[in-house]
């Protein structure tokens, strides 16, 4: 296969297992008989372990000028853990294997991000919108037919199918990184603490860092409370699916017209209006009432997360020098998905607590939107957007 096939591939087997894991991991375990307190501590630890795995693996990979190198170490500490959990039963043996597994996987997103943005920086016409659209297909790919093998089993608790299956496409997407050719080394020395630092204290990269973190933080109540609010709406359970599925395919929709996008508009103006759709999508949210407005409001997605996506790789690509693209990559992962989820998910837990409904809280989302657009504006000002290095973009 040619390197583009190995990378579409790629994002679909890792995001096909995150197709599996977020909608039947948690029913596993509580299958298994864990208490809801148990699976919120089990699955958090990876999530404490993710800044720093994804920055040290990121530095490593651009002082060796290898992102492709540390991929396949990544991923093959992550199979290595992944293959356990079929085998495990107690929460401390299960919070184990998830820990050590992450260890690997939650720096494999950076580095397979930063050698695909080097590999279409380097070829006129191709997308890195292009090659993630696939992750989104293998993520319904595998929460559809999961589901549907799951229900041709019975639906039984704690089913093996689920960590089985889990395992299976963990160790399919390391085999294909271990295909995944290295990318042409760059003149000059290999960054230090010196770089690293100044990369740190670049205001364009913070401000735009900033806007992704706000943006991602209201996007909270969405991931955690959308199941809550159709519950409250005294709508059936099947809506929660629709709405998922209309987002994810107004996601893919969304990455399919990019690489178009990009070249009529400015990186300005794209990061705007996702930014300001996503902020009338909430809004709307919150008071839509009926099964059909909430099912319709989520095509809105392909705003919120695919127009995002494309628009914040191709700002990351332009503000970091190539020789910190790994780094670069695992320190927007840190920011945006570390501190924004963090921060998201604390304020709308307490949140629903205080009101008692989630319906507020998407009120909220779309006054934070707004702030993200400010210091979105503020990131990608006329001045600021013509003086970034990299592939030209227009104000």
């Amino acid at each position: 296969m040619v390197p583009a096939a190995r990378l579409r591939l790629f994002y679909f087997l890792y995001y096909g297992t995150v197709g599996t894991n977020l909608p039947y991991f948690a029913a596993y375990l509580r299958g298994l008989g864990y208490t809801g307190e148990q699976i919120g501590t089990v699955q958090m630890l990876p999530s404490l372990a993710a800044p720093a795995v994804a920055l040290s693996w990121a530095s490593w990979a651009d002082r060796r000028g290898s992102p492709a190198r540390a991929l396949r170490r990544a991923a093959l500490i992550a199979v290595s853990a992944a293959a356990l959990l079929p085998f495990v039963r107690s929460p401390l043996a299960v919070g184990a294997v998830l820990l050590v597994q992450a260890l690997g996987e939650r720096a494999v997103v950076p580095l397979v991000d930063s050698v695909s943005l080097e590999w279409t920086l380097a070829r006129p016409g191709t997308s890195y919108a292009g090659l993630r659209l696939f992750g989104s297909l293998g993520f319904v790919a595998l929460a559809v037919g999961a589901g549907h093998a799951l229900a041709a089993r019975g639906d039984l608790p704690g089913d093996v199918l689920v960590p089985a299956t889990i395992a299976c496409c963990v160790a399919a997407y390391a085999l294909v990184a271990r295909t995944i050719p290295a990318a042409p080394p760059h003149p000059g020395t290999r960054p230090g603490l010196a770089d690293l630092a100044q990369l740190v204290r670049d205001r364009r990269l913070l401000l735009f860092l900033a806007a992704c973190a706000l943006h991602w933080a209201a996007c909270a109540p969405y991931h955690l409370l959308f199941g809550v609010l159709v519950r409250d709406r005294g709508l059936p359970s099947d809506v929660t699916g629709l709405g998922m599925a209309a987002g994810v395919v107004a996601e893919m929709a969304a990455l399919l017209v990019f690489p178009r996008l990009e070249r009529r508009h400015s990186l300005r103006r794209l990061l705007a209006v996702a930014f300001l759709g996503s902020a009338v999508r909430w809004a709307l949210v919150s008071r839509a009432e009926s099964a059909g407005a909430i099912v319709a409001l989520q095509l809105l997605h392909g705003l919120t997360f695919g127009l995002f996506w494309g628009t914040a790789m191709d700002a990351m690509a332009n503000l970091v020098p190539p020789r910190l693209r790994a780094t670069g990559q695992a320190l927007f992962s840190a920011i945006v998905f570390g501190v924004g989820n963090t921060l998201g998910y604390q304020l709308a837990g307490a949140g629903y607590d205080r009101y008692r409904s989630a319906a507020p809280l998407f009120a909220w989302a779309a006054v934070v939107e707004i702030a993200a657009l400010v210091f979105a504006l503020l990131f990608l000002g006329r001045r600021a957007a013509a003086a970034a290095p990299g592939p030209a973009r227009p104000a």
